[in-house]
């Protein structure tokens, strides 16, 4: 093999151009290494977008099946209401079924929570990063007002054992419903804040099959 020793550069032109022309071949070197790494991140962004964005349409989802439980929860805390007033007067309930609580429908944020610790976040807009970290903070702010909505009303089921309870289960039941009522309303503005401001563009899927089965059931009148 032969091997051709590098010439010496003879004047300053002679080696300005070999030094340009190693400049230049270090530039481009770099430009391609940016355009991979450029492709590369823009493949990752797009996929954690699509991510998040399912995410948001599950929980989305979530919040309208609690929107359409609303009138329904309104109501059964009215009958609950006029249960107390009953019961006050010695008069018997005589409810037509069980009391039930709400079907719970919570959506999960892990693809959120994946994505703040892995680096597709930092290669979005700052304002892009800040509508999905307000959506999901609200979506977990929903999700945490749903598990208290389902403990309360848990502590509400009491009132099917109506004929052993004493003096101080109706005033546990009294405190149960106020914190019902709290509850339900906090929720009501949340989702109104969710469903607009939060949505990233979004659309709920439609409530069907045993959802919408289980919500049409516990929509039924106590009285």
């Amino acid at each position: 093999m032969e091997i051709h020793k590098p010439k010496a550069a003879h004047n300053w032109s002679e080696f300005l151009i070999e030094i340009g022309t190693i400049v230049c071949g270090i530039l481009i070197a770099l430009a391609g290494e940016q355009a991979v790494e450029a492709f590369h991140w823009r493949h990752e962004v797009e996929a954690e977008r699509s991510a998040l964005h399912d995410e948001a349409r599950d929980n989305l989802s979530a919040v309208a099946y609690r929107q359409a439980e609303a009138p329904c929860i309104d109501r059964r805390l009215a009958e609950l209401e006029e249960g107390f007033r009953r019961q006050a007067k010695g008069v018997p309930l005589e409810f037509r079924q069980p009391f039930a609580r709400p079907p719970i429908w919570v959506a999960s944020t892990g693809t959120w929570d994946i994505a703040v610790s892995g680096q597709a976040l930092g290669h979005m807009t700052h304002k892009e990063k800040l509508s999905f970290s307000d959506a999901f903070d609200s979506y977990k702010a929903f999700a945490r007002l749903r598990n208290e909505e389902d403990v309360v009303w848990r502590r509400l089921a009491l009132i099917n054992h109506r004929e052993v309870l004493g003096p101080g289960d109706w005033v546990e039941l009294h405190q149960a419903w106020g914190e019902a009522m709290g509850t339900n309303d906090r929720t009501k503005s949340l989702m109104t804040y969710i469903m607009g401001k939060a949505a990233l563009g979004q659309h709920p899927q439609p409530i069907a099959d045993d959802d919408a089965a289980d919500l049409k059931a516990f929509c039924t009148s106590l009285f």
